[in-house]
Order: C-alpha cells, then structure tokens, then sequence
C-alpha cells in the first residue's frame, strides 16, 4: 500500500481514506490530497525508500536542499548523499535501529549534488503494514551546519574563558543568591585548598557585610577585606563585585519581558596580602615607637601614682588626728599642720606632674588585627621567655566601636600579666594560647597561660589598684589588671578570670559589637 500511494503522482490520487489502515478517525475536512500537499511543501527535506534506502520519493525542500531534481535521485540509493566521513559504526547502528522497528536520530555528514558537505540533522522511522513488517522508511533531515559553526563558536568561546579565568593572577568566584559557589577558578581553588571545609568566598562575604548593608548582591569596586586562615595567617584582598541578573528559564516564562528571578555576584578578589605586609611593617614599627613612648608615660604614671598613695595614707592621718580633740603641747598642733600641708603641697606638685590622658575617639576597630599586631610588637619579649603561642582567631570578626590606643593598651596588660605568669613558673614549655571567638553579638577573647596561676582567694583583688600576684613584677607598681578592667568597662564589656582553669591562669573578655552607625554618632 505504501509504495503504491508514494509511486502515485499527486494530482491522480483519490480524496477519499476509504480502506487505508490508520485514518478511519480522519474527519470529513480532511483530504488525503491535502495531507500529501502537507508532506510535499513540508519545511523539512522528506524522503521515502523501500527496505533497501533506495529512493521511492522526495519533496521540494529535499530538491532544495541537496540540488538533485527528484527525477534524478528517484531510485537511487540514500547512500548518494554520503560525504564519506561519517564513521561506519555510526551506520551500522542506525540499520540496527531502524530494522529492529525503532526511529533513529543523530547527525550525519551529507553532500550536495555539487559536492558541498554540510551537517544534517537526521530522523530516519521505519513504515509498517497491517502487520508489523516494515515496508518503507521514513527520512527527514534539516542542514545544521551554521547552527553546529554557532555551538562550536561558542563552546570554544567558553573553553578560552575558563582558561583565561584560570590563568589569571586574581581570585574569580561566581556566587547566586544563596551564596552557593557556582563558577571559580584555578586561582580560587589554590586559596580554598588551604581553608579545608570553609568557603573563601563566604568568608569574603561575611567581611563585606559592614560595607555592603542590605544590599550584599550589589556591585562594589576595590574595597579591602582582612581574615585569618586556618592556620592563623593574615589574609588581604582587594575586592570587586559585579551583580549578574539570573534569568527564569522556565517555558511559562518565554513571553514575560524582563523575567528575573534572582541575582548572581561574580566576585573578583586580589591578594594583596604581601603589599599590605610591607605597609603594616612600618605601621608597626611606628606603633611599636609609639607604644613605647605610652608605657614610658605609663610607668611615670603608675610611679607618682604610687608615691601619692603612699603619701595620702599618713597625711590622711594626720588629718584625722588634727580634727579630734586633743591633750598634747600646743607647740606639737602647728607642728603636725606645717607637716600635713607640705605633705599636701607634695601631692599636689605631683599630681600636677602626671603625665595627662589625651581623650581618645572612638572609630571601628578590628580586635583580630589589634591582637595580631601586639603580639608581632611583643615577640622579642614572647622569645626572651621561650613561650609557645597558639593564635587561633575567629576568621571573620565584625568591627567594634571603640579606642583602638585603649584596646591595645588593655591586651598588652593582659600579654603582660601571662608573661610575668610564665616567667614565675620557670617551666621548661612554657605556653600561650589567644584565641577569639563571635557569639551572637558579642566578641569573646580568651588569653591563656599555663604559668603559676592567680590563688582563688585573689583573683577579685588582683583587679584592684597597686595589687600584683606576682613576686617578680619587674618593677611593675600592680596597675595592669586594674587599668585593663576600667578599659573593657568603659567599652560595655566585661573581664574575670576562669575559676575553672586550674593549669595556669586564663581571662575571659568579653566585647559588645557596636554597629557602624553608633560609631559614626
């Protein structure tokens, strides 16, 4: 039936379905004139073959497309349009196909009449009868050839991105909206190979928040972001964001103009680790000078402050002696005066000599950074004890509002006491360890030390003025821990010793964070 209906020219074919297998349902508006004249002006080059691929018939897009009339193709076999590079086995798999009763697809290699080759999109599905048996096969194929020149135009175009993104010297991460790393480069996976489970990118993210606000997929150029790695190195980059609209895909969506339905943020990172060390050892070495000139301050401080005290208890003395009624001379009464106000006059003229506090502004401070440069100031005082330092920082903390000069002034009083601590000791490993911690909305600073330790009947009197646990102070009038207690007050914190740690002494601090808009108030 097949072979005779194809073999029949168009215009001798009957509009009538009567008795042909398959369109008793076709309804009365539909002629089998029409359904050919369908096939005949069809988009796509159509083709018939009996069993062996020779052509049975074609239409006038086949004519189109390959150059040869169907006068000239009929009878001949579907291997003619073969460009002889296709490879063999692709062949026999599509026999295998189409003989086992099942339509084949795939791109073969044609050629024109001419001889142009061009890349054809193929489905070949086999015709049967009443039976089952395939009598005829049923090709359609399309040129793709520019649209495959596209596909390898832009899958090169990707392959050189990606390699130019891993050659390049800069961190390149792509993030969407839930910051799940979609797209990074060799560069990145350098850095994160030493981050172990943690996410750069999101430790990129976390110190960007005080920058970014309620905007963190916003674009941003070049801004600087510190934080520590695993293994307490200090890390610095130079930061750009670029935000990228995420298109919905969904088909519903084909018509909607605009169909956002998210954000991506490429983010490009620069270590500028090294050039920030170079410009922090002269930051340092300037505060070191300065330091030392606050503790030379310090001491003159703690010195007459000391020499007042100890004058006001006899003068308080003689006050209170004066004031009672009294049986000695009269002669020892002016006596006991002139002693009272030269004694006065001597704490006066020393009061007047102490070195005055400049009132410090408050601005953000980085307690990861202050604590990491102490303990670069202190470390020919940490070797002088042979001390063993664990710094373990938390990788992101937010700023806090506060005096930078207090802050470092209040960590080098607790350094102070470990090393004194540890010196006392004598042990043969001596040890520090530093750790800091974000909880809610509070910084936490651990300071530990495996020294002689501060008796339980002490640690509240060591916070008082003029009070040392130690019997090596090295001259120290026993001012640091009250000095530090009065700064982590003035800061809305809180400072105590663990009455739990028994191995030595270990202060627990503890810091509110203060927002950027309290600090700029």
């Amino acid at each position: 039936m097949p072979n005779q209906i194809i073999a029949t020219p168009l215009n001798e074919l009957h509009a009538d379905f009567t008795g042909i297998p398959g369109f008793e349902h076709v309804g009365p508006g539909l002629s089998l004139q029409a359904i050919l004249e369908t096939v005949e002006q069809a988009p796509v080059a159509i083709s018939i073959t009996d069993t062996r691929a020779n052509i049975l018939y074609v239409n006038a897009n086949f004519e189109t497309l390959t150059g040869y009339t169907r006068h000239e193709i009929s009878g001949q076999n579907e291997s003619v349009l073969s460009c002889k590079t296709t490879p063999l086995e692709l062949y026999r798999e599509l026999w295998r196909t189409i003989q086992s009763g099942k339509v084949w697809r795939g791109a073969l290699v044609n050629r024109t009449k001419d001889g142009k080759s061009y890349l054809a999109e193929v489905t070949i599905a086999p015709v049967t009868d009443a039976k089952g048996q395939v009598t005829n096969f049923l090709g359609m194929h399309r040129d793709i050839t520019t649209l495959h020149q596209l596909e390898q135009e832009l899958k090169h175009q990707k392959a050189l991105s990606e390699t130019i993104l891993d050659l390049a010297p800069t961190i390149v991460v792509l993030l969407d909206s839930k910051r799940n790393v979609l797209l990074d480069n060799q560069t990145y996976k350098q850095l994160k190979a030493g981050f172990g489970d943690t996410e750069p990118a999101h430790l990129f993210m976390d110190a960007l928040a005080d920058r970014l606000g309620d905007n963190p997929f916003g674009g941003f150029n070049d801004i600087q972001v510190r934080f520590d790695a695993p293994n307490g190195a200090e890390c610095w980059f130079a930061v750009s964001g670029i935000q990228v609209e995420e298109l919905d895909h969904a088909a519903q969506s084909y018509f909607k103009a605009g169909n956002e339905s998210g954000h991506y943020l490429l983010l490009v990172a620069t270590d500028i680790t090294t050039r920030k060390a170079e410009a922090e050892r002269a930051r340092l070495q300037q505060l070191k000078v300065q330091m030392a000139e606050q503790e030379l301050t310090q001491s003159i401080r703690e010195t007459l402050s000391g020499a007042i005290f100890q004058l006001e208890t006899p003068v308080n003395v003689i006050q209170a002696a004066l004031s009672m009624p009294h049986s000695s001379p009269e002669a020892l009464y002016p006596i006991l005066r002139q002693v009272l106000d030269s004694s006065q006059r001597a704490i006066d003229a020393m009061r007047k000599v102490l070195p005055r506090v400049e009132q410090e502004r408050h601005f953000l401070v980085n307690i990861n950074q202050t604590l990491k440069d102490l303990l670069v100031i202190s470390t020919d005082r940490l070797l002088s004890v042979g001390a063993v330092v664990e710094w373990k920082p938390e990788p992101v903390l937010p700023a806090i509002n506060g005096s930078e000069a207090s802050l470092r002034r209040m960590f080098h009083y607790l350094l102070d006491n470990a090393l004194l601590s540890l010196e006392e000791a004598g042990r043969k490993n001596p040890e520090l360890h530093i750790h800091t911690c974000l909880k809610d909305d509070t910084i936490f600073v651990e300071i530990t030390d495996n020294g002689v330790g501060i008796p339980p009947k002490q640690r509240l009197k060591v916070f008082e003025p003029f009070q040392s646990a130690w019997k090596r102070g090295r001259g120290k009038a026993g001012m640091g821990l009250s000095m530090a207690q009065e700064i982590v007050n003035s800061h809305g914190g809180g400072i105590r010793i663990d009455p739990d740690y028994t191995d030595g002494c270990r202060i627990l601090i503890n810091l509110p964070i203060k927002y950027r808009s309290e600090a700029m108030e």
